[in-house]
């Protein structure tokens, strides 16, 4: 059974802007448990090349999964690196179009606040990432997907440690 005090928060955004190392961060921070990005571990031992709707389906089902595990060893908060918001963004922007899986639950997110990684920092490279060019329209996708479903978000804006004290801050705003 989940534990519905746990206040869920989803680090959401486009590629290379911080989420998993500002998740990690507030886990540490709130001493609480975070949730990885799934799908980094699906590409650990699959080809990102090639993927198709039947893969993000998977990846996404997973996440899902993963993080009612997590709540369960969740203190007050948890935190995701990912949700539905930024899978819907990653198919629209791949297929043109989202999964069927993430249509039928996006309206369902139950995560109580997003943070939205402003692409303020410098874009690394690595093996999975493939969007350098097209960061300000994933980040606007984001923030319009987030907007239309009436989500609690605030952008997080910063390098270093400041973007973890913004972070903190706009979580303090809200709980």
């Amino acid at each position: 059974m989940e534990n519905s005090k746990i206040i869920k928060i989803a680090i959401v955004g486009p590629e290379s802007t911080g989420k998993t190392v500002l998740c990690e961060q507030l886990a540490q921070h709130y001493r609480t448990v975070w949730v990885p990005e799934y799908a980094r571990s699906y590409f650990e031992t699959k080809s990102i090349d090639g993927y198709t709707k039947d893969d993000l389906n998977i990846i996404y089902e997973t996440q899902i999964a993963i993080e009612r595990e997590a709540m369960k060893n969740a203190n007050r908060f948890l935190f995701c690196d990912t949700n539905l918001i930024s899978g819907k963004v990653w198919a629209e922007v791949v297929f043109n179009k989202a999964t069927d899986f993430i249509s039928e639950h996006i309206s369902h997110i139950d995560h109580d606040l997003h943070l939205l990684c402003d692409i303020d920092i410098p874009w690394v490279a690595d093996e999975q990432r493939r969007n350098e060019h097209d960061r300000k329209e994933i980040m606007q996708m984001h923030t319009d997907e987030l907007k239309k479903l009436g989500l609690k978000f605030e952008v997080i804006k910063g390098f270093d440690e400041a973007r973890l004290k913004n972070a903190i801050t706009a979580i303090s705003k809200y709980f």
